[in-house]
Order: C-alpha cells, then structure tokens, then sequence
C-alpha cells in the first residue's frame, strides 16, 4: 500500500499523456487505451485470500451478535423451565 511506486509512476504518465494534445499522440493514445483496459482487468480479479478475507470480516461482524442472542435465548428458556 505504502510502497506503490510503480503504480503512482503509472498514474503520473497517464496525467501527462492526457495533458498533451490529442493531435500529437494520436497512436500512443490508443496503446494507452489497450494498456489502461488490461490493467483495469488485471486489477478486478478477486482471489482466494480476498474470499477469505471477506468471509472473515462478515463472521466478525456478524458473531457477536449471534452470540448475544444464542446466550439470551438460552437464558429465558432457563428461566422459563426452572
């Protein structure tokens, strides 16, 4: 996250490739295209860890309150069948 520098070099390129005339790089614009679609689709693939990742975080979410329920419900059915 921290140590990007490859991809904040990229952005910076493509800024200053948008800020230059169309008419100039009218070819390096349309490799740009291919290049920025490949890297837009290299980036929304979703992998295992990022499954477990989001597995993990609705659980963490999601147990305490089941916990706390589980544990009332438990509580007035003990109440009720002292």
């Amino acid at each position: 996250m921290f140590f990007n520098n490859r991809r904040v070099d990229e952005d910076i390129e493509r800024i200053r490739k948008a800020n230059l005339k169309s008419a100039e790089h009218p070819a390096e614009q349309m490799t740009d295209a291919k290049e920025e679609e490949s890297v837009r689709n290299n980036d929304l693939r979703i992998t295992f860890k990022d499954i477990v990742a989001i597995i993990i975080a609705v659980f963490s979410l999601v147990l305490p309150y089941l916990a706390v329920l589980t544990a009332a419900i438990t509580l007035l059915l003990l109440w009720f069948f002292r």
